[in-house]
């Protein structure tokens, strides 16, 4: 065993956005600031649609993350996203995550989420305990104090100017974490077929 096989790397799986659809998702996120003063805003480049986050993992696991995600993407058939709306989670009254919404693709997403997690929980992974929910998070809520209007602020900005994707891959993404937010870099793009 090498050095690099016992480096830890702090890993997720996510659909990646084109550069057109980040820059429709910001627009749309400058508009949400205005509603919201105490959040912490999830930069452009850094936008995606989680599908599975890993944590930190020894450099020889990623390798067994890497080929489930080659059996995964020779089964499943390219297709077309699109955002619809925007929420909060976990409730109206509480929101931590401000989110944009998927709308054509949805279920799709649902399927390639299902099968990234079987696939890797074959591979020695440990399932999921939350079901998977679609969504690209725009900002998290400093605090957990309520954000007066920021939901009803959030029903009323327009979302329909935004393009479809086509997602034809899915990628396999290393986190390091920093003082002025994480910074993202693909390990390896897995092509769907």
């Amino acid at each position: 065993m090498t050095w690099d096989d016992q480096k830890v790397i702090r890993t997720f799986v996510a659909v990646c956005l084109d550069a057109e659809l980040r820059s429709g998702i910001s627009a749309i996120q400058e508009r949400v600031k205005k509603l919201a003063p105490n959040v912490k805003w999830v930069a452009p480049d850094n936008f995606h649609v989680t599908m599975k986050f890993l944590g930190g993992i020894g450099a020889n696991r990623v390798a067994r993350v890497q080929a489930a995600l080659d059996e995964v993407a020779r089964d499943f058939p390219a297709f077309d996203l699109s955002i619809a709306w925007l929420g909060v989670f976990p409730t109206p009254r509480r929101p931590r995550v401000i989110w944009v919404g998927i709308e054509e693709g949805r279920d799709q997403l649902v399927a390639l989420a299902k099968a990234v997690e079987d696939r890797l929980v074959k591979a020695g992974f440990e399932k999921e305990e939350k079901p998977f929910r679609s969504h690209i998070t725009i900002g998290r809520v400093k605090e957990s104090k309520p954000v007066e209007g920021l939901v009803e602020g959030l029903g009323e900005i327009d979302t329909s100017d935004l393009r479809v994707q086509r997602v034809d891959s899915i990628t396999v993404m290393e986190s390091v974490l920093l003082p002025e937010g994480p910074a993202y870099t693909p390990l390896s793009v897995h092509k769907l077929c």
